[in-house]
């Protein structure tokens, strides 16, 4: 599961799936003060699609 909220994350991980944190930091604006940053230990952790593909691709590699 690819997502940029830490609850559906967390929802997914507990349904047993992979997880993957994508940062939006301006999804709602200037102000946003939720989500900024992963808030768990999930399976990728990326600052955009490009590098989650690159990261999983790697890991796929090993």
């Amino acid at each position: 599961m690819v997502a940029a909220h830490n609850d559906d994350l967390k929802a997914a991980k507990a349904c047993g799936l992979k997880t993957a944190f994508v940062s939006r930091p301006y999804e709602h604006g200037n102000a946003q003060s939720k989500d900024l940053v992963a808030e768990d230990e999930w399976d990728f952790v990326a600052t955009s699609l490009i590098e989650l593909a690159d990261m999983m691709l790697g890991a796929n590699r090993r």
